[in-house]
């Protein structure tokens, strides 16, 4: 699932002034949000106070004593194998990887202690965009102005909050279904039961002493929900994004602790059911991870119309769940001063600071690895390092158990990636060439440098930087669905054409940002792919202008080809 996330430090707080609101009152501190770009937290953004603090609440894996027991016999290298490939983790990163090696004539098999899909299919991208689907067609069906614009005229519109939750369950099942099929159908044994690496090209299966070998081992655990400390989970009144997917309730009023990717996307479907919503944001603006003027954007669409308010520059030291008839209590504290400078007392709050790397429990001691705050360390090619700076041969770490980027579609291609690498081709990702989305109404895509980062390294490489800028209310297609409320932005060299970053604010951008993605994953230039022809009236010709409008001083390619006539 995606999302720029936020993470909340602890900090003792006290009590403060009260202000009074709706139904309650707020007055003092909390915990502090620290916002990472994308979908999860990369492992460079964590400090040292955090490292402590999510080292104590990481999860774990289950450990028998059996397993340590068998590792005086385990530690060598087997002659033989059972599988060329064994994936630990059944989620995206685990199916695509098992799928390219099947692919690649590798005997396969991949090991799940929960449920096929991992965190994307069960509790994350999927069932969140089935929320966001009935958000959507709320909103348009809620907005009188909208459809007066169309000419059309639609009776109040409701909605069934046990059918909406169901159909964000029944996507869910269904998806898991085609991936458990699909990899049967290839012929990939799954393995139930949780894997523990015993040594060397050795796995422990589950809570028998099964062990299977494998010539290469890739390690797909993915993460679960970081809660800070201070923060009590109780499922109903307090709830990560686990609990949310499953809409068991649509309170009055809901305090969203992050306003990352995972806060904005519920933000639109609360807001759309009806909710009110508080963000609590550690730093001093909203979706501090995208880029500044996208942000700026998203805010006056996204937020200000809305019934939306925030507390920025403040950490949620201590959240409370409802009980006796008393609502949630949330202490706020100053993120720099540590002062206490509210108390909020809502009907719910969601935790949406961030996910943590689900890897203790998997055995890594045994082969001398040691985690960098629950990460798995590895190189570029995602090969696994040990204490000593080794590589731990055979071994691979992908997706969200390495903390390079918490996407779904980042471990897949890193799955991908590590299995041309088995099979004798050198591979190294390109990981500027991800894009990331937000599927908010409407929707914020990216991929690359953002114009700091993007201005930071030409002053360091001594580089001019560019930007381009276009709008959907240029668009023919956009205007015609009366949703001409966008922006696309380019980053880029002018001297040599180099794309470093596009980012996109309206109307379907999460489907926009691929041809930006793939050209930066190709190496295309500016002048070469301005002279690609788009089909018009389309949103793709918001690119087409986009690229267009970039003032490059080198000149265009030589043709691939000759053209062909016809």
């Amino acid at each position: 699932m995606h999302s720029s996330l936020s993470l909340s430090f602890s900090a003792t707080s006290s009590s403060a002034a009260t202000v009074s609101r709706s139904r309650y009152s707020f007055h003092a501190p909390a915990a502090v949000p620290l916002n990472l770009r994308f979908c999860g937290l990369r492992r460079e953004a964590f400090g040292s106070g955090l490292a402590a603090s999510l080292n104590r609440n990481l999860p774990r894996r289950p450990h028998s004593a059996a397993v340590s027991a068998a590792l005086s016999n385990n530690g060598s290298t087997p002659k033989s194998f059972d599988y060329d490939l064994l994936i630990i983790g059944a989620g995206v990163g685990g199916h695509g990887a098992a799928l390219h090696a099947v692919e690649k004539g590798l005997k396969t098999a991949i090991v799940e202690g929960d449920v096929v899909g991992g965190t994307c299919v069960n509790r994350g991208c999927v069932p969140s965009k089935a929320l966001l689907a009935v958000s959507g067609r709320m909103r348009e069906l809620k907005s009188d102005h909208h459809l007066k614009s169309f000419g059309l005229q639609v009776s109040a519109a409701g909605y069934d909050r046990q059918g909406v939750a169901d159909h964000a369950n029944n996507l869910a099942s269904k998806i898991r279904n085609n991936l458990t099929n699909s990899m049967k159908a290839l012929g990939v044994d799954i393995l139930t039961g949780f894997g523990t690496i015993l040594g060397p090209q050795k796995v422990k299966v589950g809570s028998s002493n099964k062990i299977v070998t494998a010539k290469d081992i890739i390690i797909a655990t993915g993460s679960v929900p970081f809660v800070p400390k201070g923060i009590e989970i109780d499922g109903k009144t307090v709830i990560t994004s686990d609990h949310a997917l499953k809409l068991e309730s649509v309170p009055d009023w809901i305090a969203i602790v992050g306003s990352g990717y995972i806060g904005l996307e519920f933000s639109d479907v609360y807001t759309a059911l009806g909710s009110e919503v508080t963000f609590i944001e550690a730093l001093d603006q909203l979706m501090p991870g995208f880029d500044p003027e996208i942000s700026k954007l998203a805010q006056r669409v996204l937020i200000n119309p809305r019934n939306i308010d925030y507390h920025t520059g403040v950490f949620a030291t201590k959240i409370t769940p409802a009980r006796d008839g008393k609502p949630v209590l949330i202490e706020l504290i100053d993120a720099k001063t540590k002062e206490p400078k509210d108390t909020l007392e809502v009907d719910a709050a969601l935790i949406a600071t961030g996910r943590a790397p689900f890897t203790q429990g998997l055995g890594l001691e045994n082969i001398d690895v040691v985690t960098q705050r629950g990460f798995v360390p590895v190189d570029e090619r995602m090969r696994v390092i040990d204490a000593n700076g080794k590589l731990v041969p055979h071994l691979y770490c992908i997706g969200d158990a390495n903390g390079k980027m918490m996407l779904a579609h980042a471990a897949s291609a890193q799955g991908i990636s590590v299995v041309e690498q088995v099979t004798g081709k050198d591979h190294v990702l390109n990981h500027l060439s991800i894009p990331a989305a937000c599927f908010t109404h409407p929707e914020i895509s990216m991929v690359g440098l953002t114009e700091p980062q993007a201005r930071e390294k030409g002053e360091k490489e001594g580089f001019e930087v560019s930007v381009a800028k276009t709008s959907f209310k240029a668009n023919t297609k956009a205007l015609a669905e009366n949703e001409g409320e966008g922006l696309a932005k380019l980053i880029y060299r002018p001297d040599n054409g180099e794309i470093l970053g596009v980012h996109i604010f309206g109307l379907h951008a999460a489907d926009l940002i691929h041809e930006a993605s793939n050209a930066i994953a190709l190496g295309t230039r500016i002048q070469d792919i301005k002279f690609a022809v788009h089909a018009h009236p389309t949103l793709s010709e918001v690119l087409d202008e986009l690229f267009k409008s970039a003032k490059v001083k080198a000149r265009a390619s030589s043709p691939v080809s000759e053209p062909v006539a016809v």
